[in-house]
Parts: structure tokens; sequence; C-alpha cells
């Protein structure tokens, strides 16, 4: 009963576990090309016989081809449709085996489709579906996992080396006394010195802060929670706001990031940073809300990370 009860308690973790997804078309467009192409040669290869010996190949481009319409639009076009399902940022394990079978059933509409089209003989569909999942499931399976531990790996090397520039942050330094003229370093410490104004949409709500004081600032529905120190302790003020305008409001601050569709955060307030393969987790002092750097924001996180420290 114990050995039950651990394998179902790991079953359940592993189904739990988040996993990395990009619905966007550039990347589906890629996938569904590549879905035809592995179509096309599985068939070629091994399908043995099928279709008249003339018209094989052009028949096995077809199919190929509605391979990848279908792929395409399961992978693209229903995460658009369904923007609330197919949260990228709640997406885990489970979710993505039952989308996986969902993929193969539209392909395989797709099939029959076109055997009934083109006038060829054509299995039951329950048969069909059971053909297609066996020569689908294991390499899309496969495929993605491949491909999160490749994320995976890049994203805790990444975190790691940020880690290692928190703990070693470089003093600033000395200013060049023979040039009266001021430095970049110089204007953007002015610039980031300027004691900010948030604001709520009519305006009546005002929040001024120091910059140093703003730790960051999430997104509920119509209304932005901005979290801020006064004297070493942490409030929350509610603003009705959206995160686009309180980030516009900051664009002059640097040290200001966006970093999540829900988030924005203070960079110079990070105390730690955790990879996985969405994207880096990041920890603020005296905050215990882990904020979310989005596989999106990655490249350009990295970017402004550098250039504030």
């Amino acid at each position: 009963m114990v050995i039950f009860v651990a394998m179902l308690q790991a079953v359940t973790t592993f189904l739990n576990r988040p996993i990395a997804e990009d619905f966007r078309f550039k990347t589906q467009i890629w996938q569904a090309i590549q879905t035809g192409i592995y179509v096309f040669l599985f068939i070629y290869f091994f399908g043995g016989p099928s279709f008249g010996a003339p018209n094989r190949a052009g028949m096995l481009a077809l199919f190929g081809a509605g391979c990848a319409v279908s792929t395409l639009m399961a992978n693209w076009l229903v995460p658009i449709l369904f923007s609330r399902i197919y949260d990228e940022d709640r997406w885990v394990v489970w979710k993505y085996i039952l989308h996986t079978l969902f993929v193969l059933f539209c392909i395989s509409v797709g099939n029959q489709l076109l055997l009934v089209l083109t006038q060829n003989d054509y299995p039951p569909f329950i048969q069909m579906y059971l053909i297609v999942t066996l020569i689908g499931f294991f390499p899309i399976i496969s495929g993605v996992f491949v491909t999160e531990r490749r994320r995976l790996k890049r994203n805790l090397a990444q975190a790691q080396a940020l880690n290692r520039q928190l703990t070693q942050r470089a003093e600033p330094p000395l200013p060049d006394l023979s040039d009266s003229r001021p430095t970049k370093a110089e204007i953007a410490t002015e610039v980031e010195s300027k004691p900010l104004v948030l604001s709520s949409e009519s305006g009546k709500e005002r929040l001024t802060l120091q910059p140093e004081q703003l730790l960051f600032v999430e997104s509920v529905g119509n209304y932005v929670e901005v979290h801020w120190l006064n004297r070493n302790e942490v409030q929350k003020t509610v603003l009705r706001s959206t995160l686009k305008e309180v980030a516009d409001a900051l664009r002059t601050y640097p040290q200001f990031f966006r970093c999540h569709r829900a988030f924005l955060v203070n960079l110079k307030c990070i105390h730690q940073t955790e990879g996985n393969a969405r994207g880096y987790q990041l920890t603020i002092s005296a905050v215990s809300t882990k904020i979310p750097v989005s596989r999106s924001y990655l490249d350009a996180f990295d970017t402004r990370i550098n250039e504030v420290l």
C-alpha cells in the first residue's frame, strides 16, 4: 500500500510538472512542416505499397501536406481560440499529453477526409486514429521532452551566472574629475533617482515613490498591485490601471522591466534567480512572491539586467 501511494504521488508530481510550450505561429509552422516531412518519409519507407504505384509519391506528399495543415491548426489556431485553456504559464505535462492526443485526432480526421476525397479505400476511423497515434505519439512526446531538457539546461546555466553577478556586484567606477561634463553613468543615476509617480486611470489616485522603494507590480484583472517599501516594511497599493500604463510611466527608469504579462520588476531589488524550462523565477528580498520571467522576455531580460547591474 505504501509503495502504491508513493508511485501514485510520483505519477501525480510528474503529470503536474511545468513544461515549456510555444504556440506562436513562427514556431508552429516549422513544427508543422517537420510533421509533414516525417509522415511522408515514414509511410514511403515503412508503409508498404500504399496507393497506386504511379501516383504513390504524389499521394504521400498530399498526405504529408494534410498532416502539416492539421498540425498547424491544432497547435496554433486552437490555442488562439481557446487562450484561457492554452495558457503557456500554466502548461503542465498532463495538459500536453491530452493536447498531443487531440493533435493526433485532428491529423486522423484530415487523413480520413483525404482518403474519401481521393476515392481511396479507408479504414474505420478508430483504426485510423490508432495507426496515427502509434506512428506519431512517441516521436512527438520525445521531441518535446528533449527540447524542454535543452531549455532547462540553458536557463539553469543563465540563472547561475546571474546569481554570481548578484553576489559580486561591482563597485561603481571613480569619476574622472578632469572632465566636468556629466558621464552617461551620472546621467543615468540622476534619472534613476528622480521620484516616480503612478496614478490610476482617472488620475484621482496617485502614488509617489523613490525608485528604490518600488519592488514589483502585478496585474490583477482591471487593477495593478504595487508592492513597495515603506521604512523597510513591504506595502501594497492597489490602483485601477493596466501594467502597460505602469510600464509606460516607468520607461525612463532602466531598472524597471516587464518580465511577464502580469509582472513588472525592479531589477535592482532582485536577490536571487532560479531557472526552469519556462524561464526564470526571481526572488526579491522581504517578499515571498516568486516573480516569473516568461520565455518571450528571456533575451530582453538578460540584456537589460546586464546593463543595470
